[in-house]
């Protein structure tokens, strides 16, 4: 797939389509972007998902909306509405269509506010694999116990038989602020790496992968964590928990960019 080369109509998103559109009639072609463009931004500042870039996926009465309320910079910033009382919601926006630069290696920064935490046990936020998610095979940020960095490989394919890889001896996400939250993803040898506000927040490396076994079949052996995800399709953000939430919760994303290259903080 060909990287992006001049911008979308929508100032909310950066992606490299080969196109006119947005000069179409006016007998000229539209401006190069800058060399140094990402392959994908989006701040939410038209107020609405583009859907040729986003794909919603919901379940039950999760919601994602675009608001004006809760927002980083700008006007407008993501919603991932959780409700309370109602056990395995999500709420997720993905971008499907990006170019063959992140299919194994992508660097990601997105601006999150967390409100008023996260409810306890495992909770999803953000991931990167093959199609289909959630069932799916990705690496994946969330949290652990409500509050802690979570690391972890998920093999959610039907096809193969399921398992995760975590790590979450790590530091907590802060709340009820915005905070900038980067991750680095790869496929070739497996791993995670995130910074939070700049400092780093821990890491997923070095790691075996061992399947959980069919019943009444023999454990499956453990592989090393090298080219288990098969390349990176689906780019989710949202919110996601197994259990049922004992309040509402509403995590916020903003200024979400994904790279060949480590992008740090908006400027």
């Amino acid at each position: 797939m060909t990287p992006i080369r001049s911008r979308l109509c929508l100032p909310a998103v950066c992606l490299a389509l080969t196109t006119t559109a947005c000069l179409a009639g006016q007998g000229a072609a539209p401006p190069a972007p800058a060399a140094d463009a990402p392959v994908l931004a989006e701040d939410f500042e038209s107020g609405s998902l583009n859907k040729s870039v986003w794909d919603v996926r919901t379940a039950g009465e999760a919601t994602v909306t675009v608001q004006t309320t809760q927002v980083h910079g700008g006007k407008s910033a993501l919603q991932v509405h959780y409700p309370k009382g109602t056990p395995g919601l999500y709420g997720f926006i993905v971008a499907t269509h990006l170019p063959d630069s992140v299919r194994t290696h992508c660097f990601g920064r997105a601006y999150l506010f967390i409100s008023p935490g996260m409810p306890g046990g495992h909770d999803a936020l953000l991931s990167a694999g093959t199609p289909g998610w959630p069932n799916s095979n990705f690496l994946e940020l969330g949290a652990s116990g409500g509050k802690n960095v979570m690391a972890s490989y998920q093999q959610n394919d039907p096809k193969v038989p399921r398992g995760e890889t975590i790590s979450k001896a790590n530091p907590p996400y802060p709340v009820g602020k915005w905070f900038c939250l980067e991750w680095e993803f790869n496929d070739a040898p497996d791993s995670i790496t995130t910074w939070i506000d700049g400092q780093p927040s821990g890491e997923l490396k070095g790691f075996s992968f061992k399947a959980r076994a069919a019943a009444g079949a023999p454990a499956p052996a453990a592989v090393p964590g090298n080219k288990l995800v098969t390349g990176f399709s689906d780019f989710a953000f949202g919110f996601r928990y197994w259990g049922s939430a004992k309040t509402d919760y509403d995590i916020y994303y903003d200024d979400i960019v994904i790279d060949t290259k480590r992008i740090g903080p908006t400027k």
